[in-house]
C-alpha cells in the first residue's frame, strides 16, 4: 500500500508510545487536509489501519492532495479505553504540534480542517479545549482571507460530536461546522 502514495511521513516519540503527526500526499491536487481524531491507532509511514484507510479515501473523493493526521490525544492505542487508565494520554509535545498545524490552517487558504474525534473527545475537556484553539485559529484564518472555509466534518453524533470517520460512507462529503 506504501507504493500508493507520492509521499508519507510519520512523527513519533523515541518510546514509540505517542503519534504527533502522520501525512501522505496521496494525489498531486494541491489541496490539503487536516484530519483531528481521537487517538492514533497503530498506523505509521508503512502500515495503514482501517481508520487511516478511510481518512485518505474520503479526503481522496473529496479532491484533497495531502492528508495529515493529528489527534486530541497522542498516545497509540488501538483500544481508545487505555486513555482513561494512563497517566498522560494527551502526550507531552502534542499541544504543540496541534497549535503548529492550527496555524498552518489559519494560514493557509488552500488546506482545510476536519474534525472527527467521536464520543470520547470529551475525556479530560479535551474536545472544548481543542475548539477553543479552533475557533481562534479560526478568527485568524477570516483574517487572512476572504470568506475562507471553517472547520468542516461530516456530520454530528447523537451526542453532538464530530463523528468518527469509520461509520461513514466512503463518499462522505465533508460540511462547515456550524458550532463545534
Amino acid at each position: 500500500m506504501k507504493n500508493l502514495f507520492l509521499e508519507r511521513n510519520c512523527l513519533i516519540s523515541e518510546n514509540k508510545e505517542y503519534r504527533w503527526s502522520l501525512s501522505y500526499k496521496i494525489s498531486k491536487s494541491t489541496k490539503e487536509i487536516i484530519f483531528i481524531g481521537l487517538n492514533p491507532s497503530l498506523s505509521d509511514a508503512d502500515f495503514l489501519d482501517n481508520t487511516t484507510k478511510k481518512i485518505i479515501k474520503i479526503s481522496k473523493n473529496n479532491n484533497y492532495g495531502k492528508v495529515k493526521l493529528i489527534n486530541l490525544f497522542a498516545l497509540i492505542s488501538s483500544n481508545p479505553e487505555r486513555l482513561f487508565n494512563h497517566k498522560n494520554p494527551v502526550g507531552y509535545l502534542n499541544n504543540n504540534h496541534i497549535d503548529k498545524n492550527l496555524k498552518l490552517w489559519s494560514e493557509n487558504n488552500n488546506c482545510d480542517l476536519w474534525l472527527g474525534w467521536g464520543n470520547k473527545g470529551k475525556f479530560l475537556n479535551r474536545n472544548k479545549r481543542i475548539s477553543k484553539k479552533i475557533m481562534q485559529y479560526n478568527s485568524i484564518r477570516k483574517n487572512n482571507f476572504d470568506n475562507p472555509l471553517g472547520p468542516l466534518l461530516i456530520k454530528k453524533t447523537i451526542k453532538d460530536n464530530p463523528i468518527h470517520p469509520l461509520y461513514c460512507s466512503d463518499n462522505s462529503i465533508l460540511e462547515v461546522v456550524k458550532t463545534i
